[in-house]
Parts: C-alpha cells; sequence; structure tokens
C-alpha cells in the first residue's frame, strides 16, 4: 500500500515538474495557496452554512430519536408481556416490531441522504465562490499557481504566500446566495 502511495506522489510529482519547467526556465514562479477548511471555518458564509447545516441535522435528529424511543418502548413492552401473550398475538407483536424497526431503518437511511444533499446545497455555492476568489486573486496578483494546502499534501509553506485570510476577507465581501 505504501509503495503504490509512493508511486503516485512520485508520479505527480514528475508531472508537475515537467509541467513546470516553462515557468521555472523563465525565473522563479509565484506560488501561493490557501486552506480550504479553515476558510470554511472562518468566513461569514461558512459559519452561516455550518448553522444552517447544525441547525437542520438537529431537526433530523429529532425525528429519528423520536422513531428510536418509540420503538425502544414498544420492545420493552412486548418483553414484559411476552409470556403471557398467546402465540398468534405474540407473532403479531413481534411482526409490529419489525416493522418498526424497517421503518427506522428506512428513516435513518433517507436522514443521512438528506443531510448529504443538504451539505452539497450549502457547500457548493460557497466553495464556486472560493474558487472565483482564487482565480481572481491568481490572474490580478500574475500567481503562477495556486494550491489548496490539504489536497496539494503541502507539508511546509512559507506563510507569507498563505492566501487563506485575504479569501476569508473577500468571501465575506461579497453577496451571498
Amino acid at each position: 500500500m505504501k509503495m503504490k502511495k509512493s508511486m503516485w506522489i512520485l508520479l505527480f510529482l514528475g508531472i508537475f515538474l515537467a509541467s513546470s519547467m516553462p515557468v521555472l526556465a523563465a525565473g522563479n514562479p509565484k506560488i501561493g495557496y490557501f486552506d480550504i477548511p479553515l476558510v470554511l471555518q472562518q468566513s461569514q458564509w461558512g459559519k452561516r452554512s455550518n448553522e444552517e447545516f447544525k441547525r437542520q441535522g438537529e431537526k433530523v435528529k429529532a425525528e429519528v430519536d423520536t422513531k428510536a424511543q418509540a420503538y425502544k418502548t414498544a420492545k420493552e413492552e412486548f418483553d414484559r408481556k411476552k409470556d403471557v401473550l398467546d402465540e398468534k398475538t405474540r407473532a403479531k407483536k413481534l411482526k409490529e416490531l419489525q416493522d418498526m424497526q424497517m421503518e427506522g431503518e428506512k428513516l435513518l437511511s433517507e436522514s443521512n441522504a438528506k443531510m448529504n444533499k443538504l451539505s452539497n446545497e450549502l457547500s457548493a455555492p460557497l466553495i464556486d465562490k472560493i474558487l472565483e476568489i482564487v482565480k481572481k486573486i491568481g490572474r490580478e496578483d500574475k500567481f503562477d499557481y495556486i494550491f489548496e494546502r490539504e489536497r496539494a499534501g503541502l507539508v511546509f509553506a512559507n506563510d507569507k504566500e498563505d492566501l487563506t485570510k485575504r479569501i476569508i476577507q473577500e468571501l465575506d465581501r461579497s453577496p451571498h446566495k
């Protein structure tokens, strides 16, 4: 596994260096980077998106918890009474419990899908705006490359080339949808 990962890293570096040769030959390339999780955490738009996601998540969780509690109560009641129930009633109650469990599992699955969709709906316009800002900075300040810290796998980078705060400031000044 490590060998395969190392090969991919070497391949990526080789491609990067090969594609960078014209820029490197022309002089020192201007390279910047930014930290997208930090932009999402610290920008006003990101904070509002996080708050909305949490608010919706709490509603969904409450609904799931209500179903789970109803199942738990019904199961406890069944467990207390099952020995005194006749076979037909016991089978009927057991079937009801199984149906409740399946409904709960379905609700949980639907809730997870709903939360994933909400996450995408909240983050997509935000990510698009961040990338728009990054491209604008790149053009205006004549950067040769701007990397996203995590995706680029940066282990070390000079703080003077960190564009994160500038991106947050520009994002906070921009109109939000």
